[in-house]
């Protein structure tokens, strides 16, 4: 019987369709394990928590961006990316001549894996105010309103866009708030 591959690319960049399969092929790549942050992400145990909070495929490629020095999937498009490449823009077909990457833009790539601002709006939509100022920042790096909107009470439209909010709250702390799942 045919199975659709796990790996596809529409004609902007390859898209990971089935994280697990991802996980297990030779595309993936292994966790930085000489990077101690990569290297602590990377236990099972770690995945299994991400796993009581978000929906699998989602916890692992959340997972599989914090265990990894440079290689990303983006949680919003499934886009395959090493951190810093220069992406064919997700709307516009034009070349990416003379494109070139925001330091903001790469800060976001390392913190939640979004590969774009398209990506980044997408995912923050449930928290319109805060959208600029989470954009590439850490909770620390945050004020105290941008932070309370983050874990304000939303209504979303979809079990989708309450998933990527989640990401976009949890990546902006350092252990991703599984801390508090813990004790």
């Amino acid at each position: 019987m045919f199975e659709p591959p796990f790996i596809h690319d529409p004609g902007n960049g390859p898209r990971v369709r089935d994280a697990r399969m991802f996980l297990g092929s030779f595309f993936a790549q292994p966790p930085s394990l000489e990077d101690a942050l990569c290297r602590e992400f990377a236990q099972e145990e770690v995945l299994q928590m991400l796993m009581t909070v978000l929906p699998e495929e989602t916890a692992l490629i959340l997972w599989y961006n914090r265990s990894r020095a440079k290689s990303r999937v983006c949680p919003a498009c499934q886009r395959l990316y090493r951190i810093g490449d220069v992406l064919q823009d997700l709307i516009d077909e034009r070349p990416i001549e003379g494109k070139s990457m925001t330091p903001m833009q790469l800060r976001e790539q390392e913190l939640s894996g979004l590969c774009s601002p398209v990506c980044f709006v997408l995912a923050s939509i449930n928290f319109p105010d805060a959208i600029r100022s989470a954009w590439g920042r850490t909770a620390e790096e945050m004020d105290d309103e941008c932070w309370e909107q983050l874990n304000g009470r939303i209504t979303v439209a979809n079990e989708m866009s309450r998933t990527l909010g989640m990401v976009v709250k949890m990546t902006r702390l350092d252990d991703l708030g599984l801390e508090q799942l813990c004790f």
